[in-house]
This record gives C-alpha cells, sequence and structure tokens, in this order.
C-alpha cells in the first residue's frame, strides 16, 4: 500500500515538474523602496532612454497621484494594485521604458498600466519583428492590461512600454520568460493540490 502511495506521489510531483513551474513569473513591486531605481530584479533590466533605470512609487507616502486598486489609499488619479507600482522618472522622455529580458525564450508577457494618454506595449522579437498592442487614457479610472504575444515560432527579445508624453505609472507585470522572479502558475499550483488530495484519498480508501 505504501509502494503504491509513494508510487503515485512521485508520479504527481513528476507531472508537476514537467507542467510545470511553467516559467511563468510575476512582478508586482511590492518589494521595492519608494524612489529607488528598478535595477533588483533578476533575469530583467529596466531602462528609460535616458539610460536610466525607472523608479519605484510608494503610493502610501502621498507623494505621488496614485491610488490603490484595493482601496487602501487615495492620493489621486492613476491607479496601481497594492503599495509600489513603477514609473519611468522625471528624465525620461514618451520614448519610454525598455524592459529587457535575460533569457530570450517568453513567448508572452502583460502589464498593467494607468496612462493620460494612449498606452503602448511593443514587443521586440527575436527576429528582429515587432508586435504591438494598445490601449486608451484609463486616467481617473482603473488600471488595465496589456499583453503582447509572441508569433508562432518565435521569442521575445525585449518589450518596449510607453505613452505619449510620460504620464504613466505601470504595475503587475507577468510573463514566460525563464529566470526573471519565476513563482508557480496558480492554475499549476490548484492542479498538483488536487493531485495530491486524490491520490491521499485513494490511500485511505485501500486501507479501509
Amino acid at each position: 500500500m505504501k509502494k503504491i502511495l509513494v508510487a503515485g506521489l512521485a508520479t504527481g510531483l513528476m507531472m508537476f515538474a514537467m507542467i510545470g513551474v511553467a516559467n511563468a513569473f510575476l512582478i508586482n513591486f511590492e518589494n521595492g523602496v519608494d524612489g529607488a531605481r528598478v535595477d533588483d530584479i533578476a533575469g530583467i533590466s529596466f531602462l528609460n532612454y535616458g539610460g536610466f533605470a525607472p523608479n519605484y512609487l510608494d503610493g502610501r507616502t502621498g507623494t505621488y497621484n496614485v491610488n490603490d486598486a484595493n482601496g487602501s489609499y487615495d492620493h489621486g488619479d492613476y491607479q496601481i494594485v497594492g503599495n509600489f507600482g513603477i514609473w519611468a522618472g522625471m528624465a525620461a522622455d514618451a520614448q519610454g521604458v525598455k524592459i529587457d529580458f535575460t533569457n530570450n525564450d517568453g513567448t508572452w508577457f502583460k502589464t498593467g498600466y494607468s496612462a493620460n494618454s494612449n498606452f503602448f506595449l511593443d514587443a521586440y522579437l527575436t527576429d528582429g519583428t515587432m508586435v504591438q498592442v494598445s490601449g486608451g487614457n484609463n486616467y481617473g479610472g482603473n488600471i488595465n492590461y496589456l499583453t503582447a504575444t509572441a508569433t508562432a515560432g518565435r521569442f521575445i527579445d525585449y518589450v518596449v512600454i510607453h505613452d505619449t508624453g510620460n504620464y504613466w505609472v505601470a504595475d503587475e507585470m507577468s510573463g514566460d520568460a525563464t529566470g526573471v522572479n519565476n513563482v508557480p502558475e496558480p492554475a499549476t499550483m490548484l492542479l498538483f493540490g488536487t493531485g495530491i488530495a486524490g491520490l491521499a484519498a485513494v490511500g485511505r480508501r485501500k486501507r479501509s
């Protein structure tokens, strides 16, 4: 009985490893320091076109024109989720922020944004082509999300996020490039948990 259960658990763990941690990452910036440069996330770099990393902002301080989507504070009309987001910085311009992946093997990238004009997510692929998605002005409203997906058989080299005048904040970035703040996808964790619970139930039935 124990051998069967152990074998089942091993199979479940192997399946989890295969479906796996699926290279998914989520960056919510909540470990940031207000005003510091965003240069401390492994596997990814952030630079505006002035050559400087963008800045963390802590919305709780009241220094920024931002509010929390969860309703914990309201100091303005740009919206982030939680306490921290990022902005391009005073030295930036409308060219935006380049987000470059150490391992150029991702197939999709998603970012939340709040902007006072149209907002763009430009994904530059490893073959030199570009995929662009855009969203409208949501200043004074809810945070919106844009997702860029590489064309079949291609991968994302880097992405650029920008508006038409450097009036935006960003938060809640995710994707599937390897080596970037990797976390298991929630659906994968749920599947894994359900599988383990099922195996435990089988073990109980066989003992009874």
